[in-house]
């Protein structure tokens, strides 16, 4: 038996196959057009993610041969927030407004006024926003409108037909409420008042629960088996998260990209708007996290990616400088505090290998901040999987278990395609759960050093008082 896992991104789609033992059996990618847009406005063709859907199904075809016909099920992932709006057939009736959208910013504001604890629905970029700004500047798209979609889900329902639902994860921006899973009356209400009928808001179901087998047409068009059957997906960060193997309240993940974001799996979620902590819902798991503004983008402005190979040899990843940074690309700091002009530290260290170690303890005690805010929900912290291209770095994946005191697991494969067909395998085997276990991939674990811990303790301590003693005069 076969699993088919599709990440349909922004410059791309990635497909990946695995076997019932886990072994990735085949991956393909292929091209999606520039996102179309100037001045914050981003756009895109839906009918390129089928292009592009179709020219991976072919080199899977390539590589796979005959035992394309072994798959058993297929699960979609997409960015969070692309919204598709169609017709009575699914036919999208404009391009799909991208998840980095910005057109909708007084709507966001006219959100934030009637939901006071919306969060990440009163920015721009969230779907809600983007349909009421539709509503006025597109009237005649609007009232056109009898499906409400976003990337992952129109793609499904293109290859089956089933319209009119979605992965709760993918709703959440559009003002699903996570713990009913139900349209909140200020949500419709929202929506009436701008003239839409609240019947075009999706149904929310589970990730990982069978939508339908793939329309016959579509079988023959992509090269797979006509039993295939289509498995609600997710977003894509949360397939990443899928893939390196959280699956357990405790588990924690960091994305280690142009920012750091933070995710720990608990029980129960933890909502605090204000503070920059929100809460996505993984099936019976929550994920209170947050995303500070620093990260890997702070440590480009001093170092190219070359230079940091370079110095990587000299950090010292068991003993501290001594000096404390809070690495910003620019004013403005979101999580673990909440302060818009905090500007961060201004770093005169003129040796690189010494600013190279400052910054990187920086980013450590940034996320050791984070996570004791994220625990305050009641979670206790177990370990951290970690996410991103920053993981590859040894030396500071041993820091951050030092400065963390919890074990630092960095996956071999963390590709959201991967993530993608879990789910897809996830009714063979049960619950989603039970197929990651199953399908589990190789990892690499750095663990505490107890005399490290000690040394990299008292500092984050320094670090949390000064900051935030910092940001609140600022």
């Amino acid at each position: 038996m076969l699993f088919l896992g599709v990440d349909v991104g922004t410059s791309g789609i990635r497909a990946l196959v695995i076997d019932e033992g886990g072994t990735i059996r085949a991956q393909a990618r292929a091209p999606l057009p520039e996102v179309q847009g100037e001045h914050g406005w981003r756009e895109q063709d839906p009918q390129c993610w089928l292009d592009a859907l179709e020219g991976c199904m072919a080199g899977l075809g390539q590589q796979l041969g005959p035992a394309m016909q072994s798959i058993q099920a297929l699960a979609l992932d997409g960015t969070s927030a692309t919204l598709v709006v169609t017709d009575q057939s699914g036919q999208p009736l404009r391009p799909a407004l991208m998840y980095n959208d910005q057109r909708a910013r007084d709507e966001a504001r006219e959100i934030a006024q009637a939901l006071p604890a919306s969060g990440a629905l009163a920015s721009a970029s969230s779907s809600l926003a983007k349909l009421l700004w539709l509503t006025r500047h597109e009237a005649h798209v609007a009232r056109q409108i009898i499906h409400v979609q976003h990337q992952a889900d129109w793609i499904a329902a293109t290859l089956t037909g089933c319209r009119g639902e979605s992965d709760a994860a993918n709703l959440l921006k559009l003002g699903l409420d996570p713990e009913t899973l139900n349209w909140p009356t200020e949500v419709r209400k929202l929506l009436e008042a701008a003239g839409l009928d609240p019947a075009i808001l999706p149904r929310a179901r589970p990730s990982g629960e069978i939508i339908d087998q793939i329309s016959p047409a579509w079988a023959r068009r992509l090269g797979l088996p006509a039993s295939l059957q289509l498995v609600h997906g997710t977003t894509d960060s949360l397939a990443a998260l899928i893939a390196a193997g959280v699956r357990q309240a405790g588990q924690a993940a960091t994305s280690l990209g142009s920012t750091l974001v933070l995710k720990l799996a608990a029980k129960l979620p933890l909502n605090q708007p204000a503070e920059g902590i929100y809460s996505h819902r993984l099936n019976a798991l929550w994920l209170p996290g947050g995303a500070s503004n620093s990260g890997g983008a702070a440590l480009l402005k001093h170092f190219s990616v070359a230079e940091m190979a370079r110095l990587t040899s000299s950090l010292q990843p068991h003993q501290p400088s001594g000096q404390l940074c809070y690495p910003l690309t620019r004013p403005g700091e979101r999580f673990p505090l909440n302060a818009p002009s905090f500007s961060g530290s201004e770093i005169s260290e003129s040796d690189p290998s010494k600013r190279f170690q400052m910054l990187l303890e920086g980013l450590c005690y940034i996320e050791a901040w984070g996570y004791a805010r994220l625990q305050e929900g009641g979670t206790t912290m177990r370990e951290v999987f970690s996410l991103g291209g920053g993981a590859s770095n040894g030396p500071w994946m041993q820091m951050r278990a030092n400065v963390l005191d919890r074990p630092v697991i960095v996956p071999q494969c963390a590709e959201a395609a991967l993530g993608a067909a879990m789910l897809a395998a996830s009714p063979g085997f049960g619950t989603l759960e039970q197929a990651q276990s199953a399908l589990d991939q190789p990892s690499q674990s750095f663990i505490p050093d107890p005399a490290a811990v000690a040394h990299f303790r008292p500092m984050t301590e320094a670090f949390i008082t000064q900051f935030a003693e910092d940001a609140g005069a600022g």
